[in-house]
């Protein structure tokens, strides 16, 4: 059915604007006299995305940076699982209407089932089931790869959030089964094959896998293999960290393991202050819950974001309750009747507890590389690619950097969805240079959102007021801003994002000269 929905004078050349058709929410983009219009809501966590960043004929999802055609609802770069709904329009006597049928979806697959080509003899493998790997397969089969594609990995579940296990799932806002992302009955459908077992080598030369797993082949011959194994948590080298009551988090497991315990214990130890202590530590605080975290940094998150970034973090965990001991190592964790009561540092203070969580880190998954690891990374070339066949992405993979003369190995999630993405083309022959940009979010006390990558940097500019957490920090090398992290109504970072599409590392002089607010150096 067709509705009158807009008059086009009332719909300005860039504008985003969400309208209503009974239940049905739309989002209208104009192009000239042309109007698209598709489903409102980002299919990550349902963001307005009236409310996001326009480059050309796409959007940039204003929570985390999700793209999306205007044009044809295409989902273009992760995270989500999805593409956006696509209505049709017409404009008539200057009024835009728009075809919704009462049955009107909020969004259609990220893959077709019935646009799976099959009946080619190539075998392309994939290690890893995680974000990365399903959005290999994923890619494969909407290029029309249509030989076997197989996914090896030992977790039991499916392709899974694991982003959401420290942050909705902590807080009680999603059971640890509700972070799934595709369902094996989907990849099925697909015509993708799961194996259970772990690789244990990857003999390139040969183009051969050595598995290890109950009722799994020992070889697998590939033409092609994306190898993106993650990380697992890193150990803290002392006695009894595998006490019943003390935890990592890493896996959907290990996620149910730690909610049963902070279902009963109030008094909570968190060794670390990187992203799982320091999210895990805002999730849980609260609830008459004792949190304290345990950090032998000075000030947390200073070594990446500088320490006005650093200290403003900390001060709101500890506005919020979170104890938070800095400058303080781990020198034992107590043990009485098989179970931690205590965390003790190395100036003697003990802090009680009913349960431990380690945060200290990941520690990348190498031993199946053999000589193609090196320095704790795989080293790939643009494309990705470690060997002849083989290519590399997420955790362990050391990537030439868009913009940069120097390589990084980038421990964030989006980015290995999007190296899957691209390794999947790479594997059909595009050799085309990874170009995404990065982008990373966490969740303490509201969002943080950090874009582009600082190895190093040589000045800072601030934007808004860190004091009333609502700022966005620059971070310059040789005039270049390399990187930016945003908080609350100051946070430009989506702005930064659309210009590092087209220009990775734009020149502070520019950002000078927009009163460092990025939209108007945005190029479609």
């Amino acid at each position: 059915m067709q509705h009158d929905v807009l008059a086009l004078d009332d719909l300005g050349a860039d504008e985003l604007k969400e309208v209503e058709v009974g239940e049905t929410k739309l989002l209208l983009a104009r192009d000239g006299d042309r109007v698209f219009a598709t489903s409102a809501k980002c299919t990550h966590k349902g963001a307005p995305l009236k409310n996001g960043t326009r480059v050309g004929n796409s959007v940039i999802c204003p929570w985390h940076h999700a793209i999306f055609d205007l044009k044809t609802g295409d989902h273009r770069e992760p995270p989500g699982q999805g593409c956006l709904a696509r209505f049709t329009v017409s404009v008539e006597d200057g009024r835009i209407l728009v075809e919704v049928p009462g049955d009107a979806p909020s969004q259609r697959p990220e893959v077709d089932p019935s646009s799976r080509k099959t009946g080619g003899d190539r075998v392309f493998a994939i290690i890893g089931t995680g974000a990365a790997g399903l959005a290999c397969a994923q890619e494969l089969v909407r290029a029309g790869f249509d030989g076997r594609i197989v996914m090896i990995g030992t977790e039991g579940a499916p392709p899974y959030d694991r982003t959401d296990l420290s942050k909705a799932v902590l807080k009680g806002e999603k059971k640890p089964g509700e972070t799934v992302l595709v369902e094996t009955d989907d990849l099925h459908e697909l015509g993708i094959e799961r194996v259970h077992a772990r690789v244990t080598r990857i003999e390139a030369g040969e183009r051969l896998l050595v598995l290890e797993g109950r009722g799994a082949p020992t070889e697998l011959h590939y033409d092609a293999c994306f190898a993106a194994p993650g990380s697992a948590a890193a150990e803290l080298p002392m006695d009894n960290t595998d006490l019943p009551n003390v935890f990592v988090l890493r896996s959907i497991e290990d996620a149910k393991a730690l909610m049963d315990a902070v279902a009963v214990e109030t008094e909570i130890a968190i060794v670390g202050s990187g992203f799982i202590g320091m999210e895990a530590a805002a999730a849980l605080a609260g609830d008459k819950r004792s949190v304290t975290v345990i950090t032998p940094e000075e000030v947390p998150f200073a070594s990446k974001w500088g320490e006005k970034v650093g200290r403003q973090i900390t001060e709101q965990h500890r506005s919020n309750g979170v104890t938070v001991k800095t400058g303080a190592k781990v020198a034992s964790i107590d043990a009485s009747d098989g179970m931690a009561w205590s965390v003790t540092t190395e100036d003697g203070e003990s802090v009680r507890t009913g349960l431990v969580l380690l945060g200290v880190g990941a520690k990348p998954n190498l031993d199946l590389f053999g000589d193609l690891a090196k320095d704790g990374k795989v080293p790939v070339d643009g494309s990705l690619k470690a060997s002849d066949g083989l290519w590399v992405g997420g955790d362990v993979a050391a990537f030439p950097l868009a913009g940069r003369d120097y390589s990084a190995r980038i421990e964030h999630w989006r980015v290995a969805e999007q190296h899957g993405r691209h390794a999947a083309r790479a594997m059909l022959g595009d050799d085309k240079p990874f170009s995404g940009v990065p982008f990373f979010w966490s969740a303490q006390y509201g969002p943080i959102h950090y874009v582009g990558h600082a190895e190093s940097y040589d000045d800072i500019h601030y934007l808004g007021d860190l004091s009333k957490g609502s700022y966005t920090a620059f971070y310059l090398k040789d005039g270049k801003v390399v990187a930016a992290i945003g908080r609350g109504e100051d946070d430009v970072t989506a702005d930064l994002h659309a210009v590092m599409l087209t220009d990775p590392t734009p020149s502070a002089e520019a950002l000078e000269g927009a009163g460092w607010r990025p939209k108007s150096l945005i190029r479609g």
